[in-house]
């Protein structure tokens, strides 16, 4: 399978995060188009990067994690979303409790 995995600019991931831990109307538009979420973060995407369904699969969640939970592991997630891996399965913006499924990655 070929490395989908879109880079996210290291000062979009910061604006992200920043974003996630603060901003409730931001966290709903992240739920409901990440790709919107994306673009309002600063990251300049194409009409074809905006039509794929796959570029960015790391950052589907099916709850999102709280404020506090995202702020916390802040650090971890700027990490992992900067990240060479594929990205293709993850959770690290869900719900479950994020610092223990960054420790099971």
């Amino acid at each position: 399978m070929p490395d989908t995995k879109m880079p996210i600019p290291p000062k979009v991931v910061d604006r992200l995060l920043d974003l996630l831990a603060t901003d409730d109307e931001f966290r709903a538009l992240f739920v409901a188009d990440r790709h919107a979420a994306l673009v309002r973060a600063g990251h300049e995407l194409s009409e074809e990067q905006l039509r794929s369904g796959s570029s960015f699969a790391c950052l589907m969640v099916d709850q999102l994690a709280d404020k506090e939970a995202i702020a916390e592991a802040r650090d971890q997630l700027r990490g992992y979303l900067l990240g060479a891996g594929t990205h293709t399965v993850v959770f690290a913006l869900d719900a479950d409790p994020v610092h223990r499924v960054l420790r099971a990655g």
